[in-house]
């Protein structure tokens, strides 16, 4: 007999196919297997010291070779007495249609089972059948997109509910609470064959249901799920699974919807459902395949199969996320539950995940091969380790205690968490689940930590390579001497070097040799002295050439300011090359270099000369040295294997490990300056930082025929990299381009020897954000197995750098005569402008002030008397007074000019106006003849005196220069 309806052999294998074959409670877990047609049943306890073995029950009918394939299986939450299992499917042994069916398995601790099923008439074959039952076991509801029961489980009474079906309604999901509230969630169908998602909330009751109420999604138009009309979810796919588990205590509803990629969170309030949140997934689909609530303190907590596959619906990736309700709130990533490198999935165990079942605490997952694993809640500082399996089928996690820098302080199957910044967990191999405060005064505790050390030596960089200087505003050596030569700077140092400072210091010593000079031309006991003096610096003029005394101390002055000038030249020729130039003390800027420089990059494809290319031989000679410092963490050099990688060729190399306070140091020499390292850890343990060092000795070569001395610098790098509240990511990778820079010095002399220095510098673009997890991002991520990669590779281009002297020896000396040079005549000139100007100016001012000021006017005793008189007050400031001779005063008088008034012929009135010459002129011998010679001495504005005598002749050595030299006399004044 030909049957109507035969499922495929993909329906028979595959473990999910029409629905659901797998649950449990914290009693029992139970998987419905059709292609082996029974019931694999593990009852509690869930350990390893007692575990006992499964067991196996065939299905109903098995043996009389009925054909029953099950669609879908539950287990009562409550129920604690053996396994129940209630199970729907259909029947399609020696029958022209399909006949559905429901059943309840009961099997005690020793395997001992019981079978009700009963068959419904058959109507056709049904693609949607799903069945609840609510948590005490006493009621199941079964519904199809034909018909609906309540199936009592204790009478095994079957009543049809005579409402159902509801039109275009198929369902995909159900739930019942313990007030017998069911959840169903499936498509209603348009008349434009478009599916859409609906839920229904159903007061049930034994023999009918009322709708409380109803919910369609209806997506946002702008959103990509606006778009998915589900045209074949009339037939079973995957696809089109739906998701549906009600939290009793809580009254808090999950449902999943893969098709459209987001789970639901309603709240039963009443007679509503109300929307607590949602969780979408991208564009995708899959997520929520399968659902469940967990227990844990503080609980409940949404625990969600998010699966991934493409189109055309093709498995991807299976996730298991575990969710505070803040978390499900926020549209944020998360860490996984399952798998992570603290839980990975067993090796036995399929990457492709069906199906998962919650109990309080456990978590029961279904591979695609069938395999059941259990996720047993694990105690606090202790987390459930799914590399291992305990038993075969269904297989159990084994507790493991927390590694060191995290902890667990609460029951459950979730992983351990990192221990936040400033707290540390010092202890692996113990039940740590507390964490104590890093107490260390300058410790450093980032994310996960397992120590509070210090790490002062591991925090510190090392870089060889310094800014390379700018050439200085001028570099014209004439400008860099007069700005230093005439700079006056405000510090002491800058003083005690300032030539203007010193030059205004013997200046000031210049100007008191003056008043020295004015003190002695009023003693008489000092005139050799005074006359000696004036020799002196009269031969030391070397401004005029010896004409006058006073430019001899000008060149006082003079000498000073050139001196230094000098010293200056001399210091700042040396002053080169920077690199072995000592500090500046000769100048006020002590930063002053005799180096101009210049800077440019250059193509490692442009030819190069002779002269250079052994500096980039040499460069690539060097062999380095990679060390790299894992901080704060409990890897060890067991954990670690490093592979090569060197033009596309890999090898697993062997390197010089250690392990000490808490830091793992791995060196290795590197084949190439174009390399890949990459350094595999397979403990799954947080790292707080890391330190990466280079290192290489210096290469030095002398070239006698290039008059060139080639030297590559030691190479010593250091770099760490820590970031205070973060910890390593799980695959950082960090890249290094290594870039030549080269030195080229020129010599100060012409027949010196040219310098090359060059050196390697590694710069790294990498961010610190891909190389450090946040906390959130780690609890997003979690403790996977950790894979650090350094990839270290050359620019295609060279910095040249070029030092050259702003001043040779021969232009210094050069420049220094010119200074000299110069220097004389500003000096001269400044001689030539007192003598055009500031005399001329200086006579006028004086004549002008003893005109207006301080004239004497005696009592007029004779015209004669008065004119005398006159004479004598204009005589005051060259001559000393005369002795009281009155017939040579007499003489005198008659022969003055105009302006005096006469003078009386009474002697003693003569000698009255001799007493108000001032002191300054010295007496003249009372004799006749020297009164005639007064009168050659005396100024233009005086009439010329007669009968001269030698007394007058010698009052000549007393006038100034201003007057002319009295005839016949050679003496120069």
């Amino acid at each position: 007999m030909v049957l109507s309806y035969d499922f495929t052999d993909d329906n028979w294998n595959q473990f999910d196919a029409y629905g659901v074959k797998l649950a449990t409670n914290d009693n029992v877990v139970v998987q419905a297997r059709n292609i082996d047609a029974y019931f694999v049943i593990q009852f509690a306890p869930f350990n390893a010291s007692n575990l006992s073995s499964p067991c196996h029950v065939n299905y109903a009918g098995s043996k009389s070779n009925d054909t029953n394939f099950i669609y879908n299986i539950v287990v009562p939450e409550g129920d604690v007495n053996g396994a129940s299992v209630i199970f729907v499917g259909e029947n399609t042994n020696n029958s022209t249609s399909p006949y559905p069916f429901v059943g309840h398995l009961r099997v005690n601790s020793s395997c001992m089972a019981t079978y009700d099923i009963q068959y419904f008439n058959s109507s056709g074959h049904d693609e949607f059948f799903v069945v609840g039952v609510d948590p005490s076991g006493q009621q199941a509801y079964g519904f199809s997109s034909r018909f609906a029961f309540s199936y009592d489980l204790q009478t095994h009474k079957i009543t049809l509910l005579q409402q159902w079906p509801i039109p275009n309604f198929t369902p995909h999901a159900v739930d019942v609470s313990s007030n017998y509230v069911a959840i169903i969630a499936g498509f209603v169908t348009t008349t434009q064959n478009i599916y859409n998602p609906f839920i229904y909330m159903l007061q049930m009751n034994i023999s009918s249901y009322s709708i409380v109420e109803t919910w369609p999604y209806v997506p946002s138009s702008s959103s990509w799920q606006a778009t998915t009309t589900n045209r074949d979810a009339s037939t079973f796919t995957r696809k089109h699974m739906m998701s549906v588990s009600i939290h009793d205590n809580t009254s808090a509803v999950l449902v999943g919807m893969p098709s459209f990629n987001i789970v639901f969170w309603f709240n039963i309030e009443g007679t509503n459902l109300t929307v607590f949140g949602q969780r979408e997934n991208g564009y995708q689909r899959g997520y929520g395949q399968s659902l469940g609530w967990s227990d844990e303190s503080g609980g409940p907590y949404p625990v969600i199969l998010a699966n991934t596959y493409t189109f055309p619906y093709e498995w991807s990736s299976s996730i298991i996320y575990w969710f505070y309700p803040a978390q499900f709130l926020s549209s944020n990533p998360i860490m996984p539950m399952l798998p992570t490198v603290q839980c990975p999935l067993w090796v036995d165990l399929q990457q492709e995940l069906l199906t998962i079942a919650m109990g309080t605490l456990n978590l029961v997952l279904l591979d695609s091969s069938g395999q059941v694993y259990v996720m047993l809640a694990a105690a606090e500082g202790f987390y459930p380790d799914t590399s291992v399996a305990i038993g075969t089928n269904p297989t159990f996690s084994s507790p493991t205690s927390c590694p060191a820098g995290t902890f667990k302080n609460w029951v459950g199957v979730y992983i351990c968490y990192p221990c936040t910044a400033g707290q540390m967990n010092t202890d692996d191999g113990n039940a740590e689940w507390l964490t104590y405060g890093c107490d260390g005064e300058n410790s450093i505790c980032p994310l996960g930590s397992i120590t509070n050390d210090t790490y002062s030596d591991m925090t510190t960089s090392i870089s060889q390579e310094v800014s390379y200087p700018e050439s200085p505003e001028s570099i014209i050596f004439d400008d860099i001497l007069i700005v230093n030569m005439f700079s006056f700077g405000t510090s002491t140092s800058c003083l005690m070097v300032s030539p203007v400072f010193w030059t205004m210091v013997m200046t000031g010593f210049v100007i008191l040799i003056l008043l020295i000079m004015g003190i002695l031309k009023f003693s008489k006991q000092h005139v050799k002295t005074r006359l000696m003096i004036k020799r002196i610096f009269r031969q030391a003029d070397i401004i005029r050439e010896g004409e006058l005394w006073v430019g001899g101390l000008a060149s006082l002055a003079l000498i000073v300011l050139v001196m230094f000038a000098y010293h200056f030249s001399g210091s700042y020729l040396n002053q080169y090359p920077i690199e072995t130039a000592p500090p500046s003390t000769f100048a006020c800027d002590q930063t002053i270099r005799n180096a101009k420089f210049q800077t440019n990059l250059q193509s490692l494809t442009t030819p190069r000369s002779e002269e250079v290319e052994p500096i980039f031989e040499l460069l690539d000679e060097q062999h380095f040295k990679l060390t790299i410092d894992f901080i704060n963490t409990q890897q060890n050099c067991d954990d670690v294997t490093i592979t090569q990688i060197v033009h596309s060729y890999s090898q697993v190399i062997v390197s010089n490990c250690t392990y000490n306070r808490s830091t793992v140091t791995i060196s290795t020499t590197l084949q190439s300056h174009t390399v890949s390292l990459i350094y595999n850890f397979a403990k799954a343990v947080s790292i707080g930082g890391f330190r990466i060092s280079f290192y290489s000795e210096q290469i030095e070569l002398n070239n006698k025929s290039s008059n060139s001395n080639y030297f590559v610098q030691e190479f010593n790098f250091v770099q760490p990299f820590f970031v205070y509240n973060q910890t390593m990511a799980y695959d950082p990778t960090i890249v290094y381009e290594l870039t030549r820079i080269i030195n080229q010095t020129y010599p100060l002399d012409d027949n010196g020897l040219y310098s090359y220095n060059a050196l390697w510098s590694p710069v790294t673009t990498s961010s610190t954000s891909d190389l450090f997890l946040t906390y959130e991002e780690y609890m997003y991520y979690g403790l996977l197995k950790t894979t650090f990669t350094i990839s270290i590779s050359e620019v295609t281009y060279y910095t040249m750098n070029v030092q050259q002297p702003i001043a040779k020896k021969s232009e210094i000396i050069f420049h220094n005569l010119l200074f000299t040079t110069v220097c004389l005549e500003l000096f001269g000139l400044m001689f030539i402008g007192m003598k055009l100007i500031g005399l001329p100016l200086f006579n006028g001012f004086r004549y002008f002030i003893e005109k207006h000021s301080n004239l004497i006017h005696p009592e007029p005793f004779s015209d004669k008397s008065n004119e005398a008189l006159k004479t004598q007050e204009q005589l005051s400031s060259y001559f000393k007074p005369i002795p009281n001779k009155s017939n040579e005063t007499s003489k005198t008088q008659e022969q003055l000019p105009k302006y005096p008034k006469p003078v009386a012929d009474k002697s003693n009135e003569a000698s009255k106006a001799q007493e108000q010459l001032p002191k300054y002129s010295k007496p003249v011998p009372n004799k006749s003849n020297e009164a005639s010679k007064t009168q050659e001495q005396l100024p233009k504005y005086s009439k010329p005196i007669s009968d001269k005598s030698n007394e007058v002749s010698k009052t000549r050595e007393q006038l100034p220069k201003y007057f002319k030299p009295v005839a016949g006399k050679n003496q120069k004044y």
